[in-house]
């Protein structure tokens, strides 16, 4: 399955500096506009009084180096592959080759991009020219030019940033980890260090680092696309629907490639809205064809909205292609299911009955399938699907341990729902912890919901009342009931120096 990524930003070809003539009665107060605009980071600003100063000074070499600056900066390499090329024969600038070789870059042109760099060993050109030969497919290529750019310059914090990513991407969270650390400490303000630090935290499970990580370059950096991108995902995958929704009415960026689109659709999706969710993909289907996460949306819209052959035409070749995927599979299962055609559900379904750590809601759905299609092995499936195997369990139970014990507090949600669907969901333990995951994350209500179920079981646990008592006072709830519960807690375990802390806190108000 394709995962989301971090697209560009595009922006018109150097004409429209031409098309925007006249808008400005002085090029010059443009210009300085433009420069100031450009040091805030403030790239579509910067490129509208670029291009209204370029109308009348098309040839100063200044503004063709800041235009091509200011494009490179937004992702758009045609654009700033013009003025460089005029720039060529005016004024060439020290970086002349790496702006010639990160615009080919943009531009998909591998060769030209190598041929610009020449023989540069600088630290700026090694992360180039590891970056190209990323391109291409050559990742031992990548690394052994990130590593001799960061023997040149050890803190050269975008080199930093591009060799975490590559460490990520080979599945070294934590070394990915240590890097972007340091790329941060190098350069706390520079925005592919923020938004490395998303990435790495996101895979570490620590959602809420991720999402002020990409706050935090979306403040920094407006109309940043990756930074909404990232800030979009989290908050759709912990719930936050209102908040999603605004971020995306509020952005001000440009896209082209039907990213804005998707998460206007997967907002759309998270509040029942499937109508709305289908004529958002359908109106942007060519720019989103060959997105995997787009298409089985629009599958799920289309079951939900009673065009189950529809959706079936559209998964059925995504799963020849990923036929290991589960996500696949459940929603082929439901769209056959839709389409009355519950023994083929049966059979997309199969590869759950044979696993050992199957979910229970894949089990019952295999259960129901079989059940509708008269499955002589319908009572198994239905038997497996009540009875989990202990594999699950143990296996769940161990990852949340573990993640709240590392403060992942992403993964420890998700092995506490895992948990919760396989059991009562009356543990204590397990309310509680999960109550506490979700305050870490910023699900605040969500959070109190859990805790107060968890004081139903265990009143008086001295860990379950700390937690709802101290949900109330984040939250401005019941001021009397949070002290109550948190003053008892502290008479219970005396020895708690977080229940103390919690207390002593909340009676200062």
């Amino acid at each position: 399955m394709k995962r989301l990524t971090f697209p560009v930003l595009a922006l018109s070809p150097l004409a429209l500096a031409l098309m925007l003539g006249g808008c400005g009665a002085d090029p010059k107060t443009h210009a300085a506009n433009a420069r100031k605009e450009f040091a805030a980071h403030d790239y579509l600003a910067a490129q509208t009084d670029l291009a209204a100063a370029m109308a009348a000074m098309p040839d100063d070499p200044a503004l063709l180096e800041l235009h091509a600056r200011n494009a490179l900066a937004m992702g758009d390499g045609i654009a700033a592959g013009a003025s460089l090329d005029r720039l060529g024969q005016l004024r060439r600038p020290a970086d002349y080759g790496r702006l010639l070789a990160e615009a080919a870059l943009l531009r998909g042109q591998a060769q030209d991009a190598l041929a610009a760099l020449g023989a540069d060993k600088s630290a700026p050109g090694l992360r180039l020219r590891g970056l190209v030969l990323l391109a291409q497919g050559n990742e031992p290529g990548a690394l052994e030019a990130f590593n001799a750019g960061l023997a040149a310059e050890p803190n050269h914090a975008p080199l930093l940033a591009s060799l975490a990513r590559l460490k990520l991407m080979g599945g070294n969270t934590p070394e990915a980890r240590g890097l972007a650390d340091r790329a941060l400490a190098a350069e706390r303000d520079l925005l592919d260090a923020m938004l490395v630090d998303g990435q790495v935290a996101t895979a570490e499970g620590r959602l809420g680092q991720a999402l002020a990580a990409y706050a935090r370059a979306a403040k920094a950096y407006p109309g940043n696309l990756a930074a909404l991108t990232g800030q979009a995902g989290i908050l759709g995958d912990l719930g936050r629907t209102d908040e999603l929704t605004a971020l995306l009415a509020g952005f001000q960026g440009r896209t082209t490639d039907g990213t804005l689109a998707y998460l206007k659709a997967r907002a759309a999706s998270a509040k029942g809205d499937w109508s709305g969710t289908r004529d958002i993909l359908q109106a942007n289907e060519d720019k989103l064809k060959d997105r995997d996460d787009a298409n089985v949306l629009y599958a799920q819209a289309l079951t939900q909205l009673g065009q189950p052959e529809q959706a079936r035409s559209r998964l059925v070749p995504m799963l020849s292609r990923h036929p290991e995927s589960l996500l696949l599979r459940r929603e082929l299962a439901k769209a056959q299911l839709a389409g009355k055609d519950a023994a083929g559900a049966v059979q997309t379904l199969l590869p759950f009955a044979r696993s050992k750590t199957a979910s229970v809601e894949d089990l019952r759905l295999l259960a129901n399938a079989a059940e509708a299609a008269g499955d002589p092995e319908a009572a198994f499936f239905a038997a497996r699907a009540r009875y989990p195997s202990p594999q699950s369990l143990g296996q769940a139970l161990g990852a949340a341990d573990a993640a709240m014990k590392a403060g992942n507090w992403g993964n420890a949600i998700k092995a506490y729902e895992q948990i919760l669907a396989l059991t009562d969901g009356r543990s204590a333990l397990v309310l509680n912890n999960m109550a506490w995951a979700q305050s870490q994350v910023g699900n605040k209500e969500q959070a109190l919901a859990f805790a107060q179920r968890a004081i139903a079981v265990a009143p008086e646990d001295p860990s379950v009342m700390d937690t709802l008592g101290w949900l109330l006072h984040e939250t401005g709830g019941n001021r009397t009931r949070a002290l109550d519960l948190l003053r008892r807690a502290a008479q219970k375990a005396p020895q708690n120096a977080t229940i103390r802390s919690h207390f002593a806190e909340a009676q200062r108000g």
